[in-house]
């Protein structure tokens, strides 16, 4: 949890050693990127995904799972709704009362940098190697209504059974087309065929 009294996490420990991280913004992203990668096997995604946080050296190969699952609950303390990868770099199933994702930070990347600049004043790209993962996740959920960043994830997450106006029901399925993200379209179009 955020908490204005705390330091923000620096670094896990894992069978009694103490791992420094680099968890800048922009390295948490490339090292998110690496796990998605499926150029690469599951192993290198993994090891490229701990090289890219962990300062020095990493454990043993027996201990990189566990490593992987203290960097993800320091990660994960200030939630999000974009798309949350496993070890082998798939996405993450969700509970059934999770919505989709809403938003992906590589697609989405040009809404995210824009809205910190209409908001806040901060250039992302000045503030790569800087800010904190933690610091930049608190920011980017309190960004307002009018970015359009929060518009584009109120469309996509937009119930459109919940819409009585036949017309308006059916511009908002045009624009949830239009800017849908490739893991929902693959869903909805699974769905279609019995999937």
């Amino acid at each position: 949890m955020f908490r204005l009294y705390e330091k923000l996490p620096s670094e896990v420990a894992v069978n009694d050693v103490e791992y420094r991280l680099n968890l800048d913004f922009d390295n948490v992203l490339l090292a998110f990127s690496a796990l998605s990668d499926k150029e690469m096997t599951a192993d290198d995604r993994l090891e490229t995904y701990l090289r890219l946080l962990v300062i020095g050296k990493l454990p043993s190969v027996d201990y990189w799972i566990d490593l992987y699952d203290a960097i993800q609950e320091v990660l994960t303390v200030e939630q999000t709704s974009a798309v949350k990868y496993d070890v082998n770099g798939d996405p993450m199933p969700t509970k059934a009362n999770d919505s989709k994702p809403d938003f992906d930070f590589d697609l989405d990347a040009r809404y995210i940098y824009a809205a910190f600049l209409q908001a806040y004043g901060i250039d992302l790209i000045d503030q790569q190697g800087k800010m904190q993962w933690i610091k930049f996740v608190a920011l980017l959920n309190a960004l307002p209504e009018d970015t359009m960043f929060r518009q584009i994830r109120q469309i996509r997450s937009t119930d459109l059974s919940k819409i009585k106006d036949k017309e308006q029901r059916k511009q908002t399925k045009e624009q949830q087309k239009a800017l849908a993200l490739p893991s929902n379209v693959i869903e909805e179009e699974a769905d279609d065929y019995g999937g």
